[in-house]
């Protein structure tokens, strides 16, 4: 979505960041909702958030940054651009990186119900390992969409019951969730199944920026993954036991074995890549790439107040007025535009200190419609801000 990183402070600029959904489908259908974007530049940074990578990536001076990691996008006309190598999956909530408890899990796997997250070799990997005689005892949580298109799987628990066993599918739990797609679980519900699983598999052939296995290094969890889903951990950690990694699915076996024989294992760096993907110390990184970025490329001068990390890992892949569930924002991006066009910049900046800036915004806006005033005092009567 539309994510409001920061507020503007007279001559210094805020900072909002659209994502690619929003780009491709409303804000390039529109030269007016276009031009309204360019006429924010005026208070405001903006910037591009990629949910998928682009290797045939087309620099548009709409955005002055895109974030997005190593490796994610290839400019197709050699053009530079300005990046920031961070993204909704280096933002995981503190509740990850809690003390974990007992490890119940063997092996953890958290994946929606879509063709790219490797289902099927998800399963068939789970499947050898029990049949070289290995029992795990392994979950895996799928929140489902309406429709569930996976080809070549007609019926996604047929598919499950047909590949194991009664017997084995008391050790292999398959948990669908069907409401609240695509997140049903609030983060501290989640973060409790982290916490108590050994090892995170992600066999996903071709995703690169996921947030469930950045959550898993948060959680101090090795990772069992392809170099596309590793393209997130720094080089430096490409290692057992941070990282046990694969390069053709047919060895995801002997890597997931491994990892299960060897486990956490002690590294010095355990801290470090935990780092990587928390809140509280992203926040800080992105302040100050911002900063550094805005001197290189002219933007003119940021707003001095820290970035609020609340729920960052979700507010930056959400989309203003598409997707659904809690997944999507009910206000559309002209209205975005046109509230952060009027409101004065304390009145941002007091909608910046709620916990969900969007839906502060939102709400406030709406408010303010409907009855006029200051959208701080609609803040504090709807207790939207922090207390």
């Amino acid at each position: 979505m539309a994510c409001l990183l920061k507020a503007p402070e007279g001559s210094l600029k805020g900072c909002v960041v659209f994502t690619t959904q929003e780009r491709d489908l409303v804000i390039n259908k529109s030269a007016e909702l276009r031009a309204t974007i360019q006429a924010l530049k005026q208070r405001y940074v903006i910037g591009l958030h990629h949910n998928w990578h682009d290797h045939q990536f087309h620099y548009d001076s709409l955005f002055d940054f895109s974030m997005a990691g190593d490796g994610d996008l290839i400019e197709a006309d050699g053009k530079g651009f300005a990046r920031v190598p961070l993204d909704a999956c280096n933002f995981a909530p503190a509740c990850y990186s809690a003390s974990r408890g007992e490890q119940f899990w063997d092996i953890l796997y958290v994946a929606r119900a879509v063709a790219f997250k490797g289902i099927p070799e998800f399963f068939q990997t789970i499947r050898a390992l029990y049949d070289r005689g290995l029992t795990p005892r392994v979950l895996f949580i799928c929140p489902l969409p309406e429709e569930v298109e996976i080809p070549g799987i007609a019926d996604l628990r047929t598919y499950f019951e047909d590949l194991f066993s009664v017997a084995e599918r008391r050790r292999v739990t398959f948990l669908t969730l069907d409401w609240e797609y695509p997140f049903p679980f609030d983060a501290e519900t989640l973060a409790f199944f982290y916490r108590s699983s050994r090892i995170f598999f992600h066999p996903a052939p071709d995703e690169r920026r996921c947030r469930t296995a950045a959550y898993a290094w948060a959680s101090g969890m090795p990772v069992v993954c392809g170099g596309n889903v590793a393209s997130i951990l720094p080089q430096r950690f490409h290692r057992p036991p941070l990282l046990f990694s694969f390069e053709n699915p047919g060895d995801a076996t002997d890597a997931l074995a491994t990892a299960l024989r060897e486990g956490a294992g002690l590294d010095a760096h355990w801290l470090d890549v935990a780092a990587e993907f928390s809140t509280a110390p992203s926040a800080s990184r992105l302040a100050h790439m911002l900063d550094s970025q805005a001197t290189r490329f002219g933007w003119g001068e940021m707003a001095k107040a820290p970035i609020n990390p609340s729920g960052l890992d979700i507010r930056l892949g959400r989309h203003h007025g598409i997707s659904m569930g809690a997944n999507r924002v009910d206000l559309t991006i002209a209205q975005l535009c046109e509230a952060l066009s009027v409101l004065s910049d304390e009145d941002v900046k007091s909608v910046c200190a709620a916990d969900d800036t969007e839906l502060a915004l939102r709400d406030a806006w709406q408010a303010r419609s409907r009855a006029g005033g200051a959208v701080t005092g609609l803040l504090k009567k709807i207790g939207l801000l922090r207390t």
